[in-house]
């Protein structure tokens, strides 16, 4: 299947023998357009396992892997190396591992598992444990950095924990339990890649064509990578700087920026031309970022004529959603579904009352970024046991699960387990340890005796298969049902994401291959979009997606832009970047709102509303 291109993407396709940039507006075609290249680079022989595609998201990849099955005839297997950073940095690592002192299997930890880590640190430093958040997020931004020394010199001391001693304890904790957190994986092969001069040239012969999506929320570690895999003629990237909006995630607009200055000979491509949205939206946005001064120039336009954008303002925010509810029925009356309508603010408190005027008009609506299918409760117990089972040094996951269901291990029971325990002991070899010297009451002997027998039992099952089996021993179904009850909480509804994790677990062959997906996946912030209704979400988990009617609500001072960004030109021209995202999510019809009052404050109009009025 031969994909149409425009001139501008299909000059940007063709292009070889340098690196290039694709600049692309959104709308503008920008997957369409990588995808096209894949395909072009295995008409002209490049064997697609040499094709390294570096998405953002496991979503975006498994996509991107549809689209290309479809043009090319290959199947998805034939494109092993179309991943995540995360995804194929894991894969590079499990075969190089050794270098650093790790054997495999090699345990990826979750953020349950980082989150009991860094509170066992904590507690031997003699700290409160109200700092574990904080302290994890200064140890990921300080590999994110690419530089985690010049980073914990920058800062020493949080409250008064040393950084430095909390980081290399951390480090320590989980090299003594062979497993690495997701910066981890990216870092260690970073300096696998540097130190090793043997393994880079590997990977730089391996790989005949690197290609990195969503390039501008790179960060320096990922730009490190990049670097050091690609061998200067080879890379081609794709991204657009007006929608780079994560800096708080360490992403670094710069690298798209200083592109032509890092990479000798670049090229930059400008796609301009926006499939989605009117034309009148699509000269609102640019000249809304017209008023940012760092970004590459472009002039998008639509061949899409008409379009709607209007302002409104209110005197607060009850006022400001019952009249969004009521635009809502009339949109739908006139056959706009309301799936194809969102509400886009940018902090979540903001929802509420938007949750409310919907609930009393009778008008179904759904939340984007709910809780992430691993990290619910019952997903969470399950995927314990087989972590249990197969990383044996995993004490997080099996102090998880040697109390659910309850069977009698009390914390002095545990207690007098853990004082068992010498040197880097794990805590099941501690309890092997306690039912061989048979110092435990006989139900708990019994009990323990039994957990251990089917941690045994499912290590080498497939997974579908282990999970049943877990079920049914500890009669998790029982259990579950008397939580449910006590909890308030929807019986049903767990049994339903059982029933589907089950069922995704039969499609891998090994309990190592599905915990290593399954991490990687629970990691993916990547919120899935759907469900029936108006889609109410902040504006970061609505990029990358379209709607036929956009309400962009709480544009007012202090909230659009946030308050945290007002002090630093940096920050401020994210914020605006954040309102262009926003306003381009729109295929038709743009309406932008602000409340007098929120919160019982009083709240000034949003400079970008006026800047938008400039524009209409």
């Amino acid at each position: 299947m031969k994909m149409k291109l425009s001139p501008q993407q299909e000059a940007a396709v063709l292009h070889m023998g340098s690196p290039a940039l694709v600049t692309a507006g959104a709308g503008s075609g920008k997957t369409r357009t990588l995808t096209a290249k894949i395909a072009h680079l295995i008409s002209l022989g490049y064997p697609p396992e040499r094709i390294l595609a570096i998405t953002f998201t496991n979503k975006a990849a498994d996509e991107m892997k549809r689209r290309l099955v479809a043009l090319t005839g290959i199947p998805e297997t034939g494109f092993p190396w179309v991943r995540t950073y995360h995804s194929a940095c894991y894969k590079i690592l499990c075969v190089h591992c050794g270098l650093l002192g790790y054997t495999t299997p090699l345990q990826i930890y979750d953020t349950y598992h980082q989150r009991k880590t860094i509170t066992d640190v904590l507690i031997r430093m003699n700290h409160d444990k109200k700092f574990v958040p904080t302290i994890l997020n200064h140890i990921s931004k300080a590999k994110n950095s690419g530089n985690p020394g010049a980073y914990l010199d920058a800062y020493p001391f949080i409250s008064y924990v040393r950084l430095a001693d909390a980081y290399e304890l951390y480090e320590r904790m989980l090299k003594e339990k062979n497993a690495v957190d997701f910066d981890n994986i990216l870092l260690c092969v970073r300096d696998i890649l540097r130190d090793h001069d043997d393994v880079r040239r590997r990977y730089q012969e391996r790989f005949e064509f690197i290609l990195v999506d969503e390039y501008q929320d790179t960060n320096n570690l990922q730009e490190d990578l990049t670097g050091l895999l690609c061998r200067g003629d080879n890379l081609f990237c794709v991204g657009d700087d007006w929608q780079a909006i994560y800096s708080f995630r360490g992403s670094n607009m710069r690298h798209f920026l200083s592109f032509e200055q890092r990479y000798a000979d670049a090229r930059v491509f400008k796609l301009e031309q926006n499939y989605r949205s009117a034309d009148t939206i699509v000269r609102v946005a640019n000249d809304i970022i017209d008023y940012n001064h760092d970004k590459m120039d472009k002039t998008c336009f639509s061949e899409e004529s008409g379009g709607t954008v209007e302002i409104y303002e209110f005197d607060d925010e009850v006022e400001e959603a019952r009249w969004v509810a009521r635009k809502a029925e009339e949109l739908n009356e006139d056959g706009v579904p309301y799936d194809a309508m969102a509400v886009l603010y940018r902090t979540k408190f903001t929802s509420l009352y938007f949750e409310h005027a919907f609930r009393r008009a009778g008008i179904p609506y759904h939340l984007l970024g709910d809780r992430g299918f691993y990290d619910r409760k019952e997903v969470m117990d399950i995927n314990s046991y087989l972590m249990a089972a197969v990383f044996e040094k995993d004490d997080t996951a099996f102090e998880r699960i040697i109390n659910i269901p309850r069977r009698g291990v009390g914390a002095k029971t545990l207690a007098s387990i853990n004082d068992m325990r010498t040197g880097a002991m794990s805590l099941q070899a501690a309890v092997h340890l306690a039912l061989a010297e048979r110092r435990l009451s006989d139900k708990v002997y019994q009990a323990l005796s039994d957990l251990m027998a089917l941690l045994d039992d499912i290590r080498d099952m497939r997974p579908d298969a282990a999970i049943r089996e877990v079920i049914e021993r500890i009669g998790y179904l029982n259990y579950l049902k008397q939580y449910a009850d006590a909890g308030s909480m929807d019986f049903t509804e767990k049994v339903e994401n059982i029933d589907q994790l089950i069922s995704a677990a039969a499609r891998m062959e090994s309990l190592t291959a599905y915990l290593e997906e399954a991490a990687l996946i629970r990691e993916d912030k990547d919120d899935e979009e759907g469900g029936f209704g108006v889609n109410l979400a902040t504006i970061h988990a609505a990029k990358g997606l379209e709607f036929h009617t956009v309400f962009v609500v709480g544009c007012e001072e202090n909230l659009l832009p946030h308050w945290k960004s007002l002090e630093e030109e940096d920050d401020l021209q994210e914020e605006r970047r954040l309102m262009y995202v926003a306003a381009t999510r729109a295929a038709r019809c743009l309406f932008l709102t602000a409340a007098g009052f929120r919160k019982g404050q009083f709240n000034r109009r949003s400079r970008f509303l006026f800047e938008i009025e400039r524009s209409l």
